[in-house]
């Protein structure tokens, strides 16, 4: 992996690409049943979880990099306020216009049982907080599945900033490794904040860490891996998690691959590079909105012949994040990072138009 740049990672892209594959086929297999028909050691029934587990790591590591292309761009100015505004402007446009999709039209997405769609029914206050992503604060259930993720990640961004400025500060990993075993220990206490009634904001830490450990690792002197590793690695410890899916498995898988991560050499296949570049372009409308596909195309339309479902799943789960990539996310992204150019160029006191970096869209983000 390359140390931070402007180019998007290959090995990176092939990280986000496997979350969100893991993440839709698992509700795949749940909603077609098929646990039954896989017998052997693995509980694949946890795949999608270790998939978000993967998202979660991936976020905070290329977040890094983003911060440290902020910083070096607008030396000695404040990261905190452009950076919030760049996220906001980046998650907050599609999920909002997802949850009203499914709040206006009644959609019953918000859980998979016994392969069946049920909805979700939330008044004034539950839609707002899923609107404002904060719904392991309010209690609230997500009125689509996959959205429960996204409160974790928007509350992470609020310390992210910090942290980079810590991973920069130390000289060793090691001072991040501390923060990592500290922050293991609040996460397997976590339990006793939800008997209190208070939010669960500690349990996924560890995830986040991983990246930030790195991110450290990626500035600092690394070892030259084959290419091979990484996928090899990724597979291994993947098979890890679900011979038996927990907490802990998940926080040390996610810390094992940060840590391998920055010593792997890219990937060099131009047709691997571009497939997995596609895919990470459009994960985030892929996570949001396969699970009204799916609902759409195999429980709706039943009458319709298997493979000609699979055919209209396919064009849906693609077509749908297309469009909404550059009709809305784009747009937005682009927004947000003009006004967080613009609010540091007024930090300044400068004039002039804004840097043509600051509008390129990242492929990881």
């Amino acid at each position: 992996m390359r140390p931070y740049s402007d180019s998007p990672s290959p090995n990176l892209d092939l990280l986000r690409s496997t979350a969100v594959l893991f993440v839709l086929g698992f509700h795949l297999f749940l909603f077609l049943q098929l646990q039954r028909f896989m017998p052997g050691p693995f509980s694949l029934h946890s795949i999608g979880h270790w998939g978000v587990l993967i998202f979660f790591l991936h976020t905070s590591l290329v977040l890094m990099f983003s911060l440290a292309r902020q910083e070096e761009r607008f030396p000695g100015q404040s990261i905190f306020a452009s950076f919030l505004v760049r996220r906001c402007f980046r998650i907050f446009p599609l999920s909002i216009f997802v949850v009203l999709v499914v709040y206006w039209l009644t959609l019953p997405v918000g859980h998979l049982h016994d392969g069946l769609f049920v909805p979700v029914h939330l008044f004034w206050r539950g839609l707002l907080s899923n609107m404002l992503l904060t719904q392991n604060i309010t209690h609230t259930e997500s009125i689509i599945a996959p959205l429960w993720s996204l409160s974790y990640e928007m509350q992470m961004y609020l310390v992210l900033p910090a942290l980079y400025l810590f991973a920069r500060t130390v000289r060793s990993v090691l001072p991040l490794a501390a923060v990592w075993v500290a922050a293991v220990f609040f996460a397997t206490h976590s339990y006793r904040l939800e008997r209190l009634g208070l939010p669960d904001v500690f349990i996924y830490v560890p995830c986040f860490l991983a990246g930030i450990v790195a991110y450290k690792l990626s500035i600092s002197p690394r070892v030259s891996l084959p290419f091979l590793v990484w996928p090899c690695s990724l597979t291994a410890v993947t098979g890890f998690y679900l011979l038996r899916p927990d907490l802990w498995r998940g926080w040390i898988g996610c810390l094992l691959l940060g840590v391998l991560a920055p010593h792997c050499q890219e990937m060099s296949s131009p047709a691997l590079r571009k497939a997995c570049q596609t895919i990470a372009r459009y994960s985030y409308g892929i996570y949001l909105t396969h699970f009204i596909c799916i609902w759409l195309v195999f429980q709706q339309l039943g009458r319709f012949p298997w493979f000609v479902k699979w055919l209209m799943f396919l064009g849906s789960v693609t077509l749908i994040p297309y469009v909404l990539y550059h009709l809305l996310e784009a747009p937005m992204v682009r927004l947000g990072n003009r006004l967080a150019a613009e609010y540091r160029i007024t930090r300044l006191g400068l004039r002039g138009t804004v840097h043509s970096s600051d509008r390129d869209l990242s492929e990881w983000l």
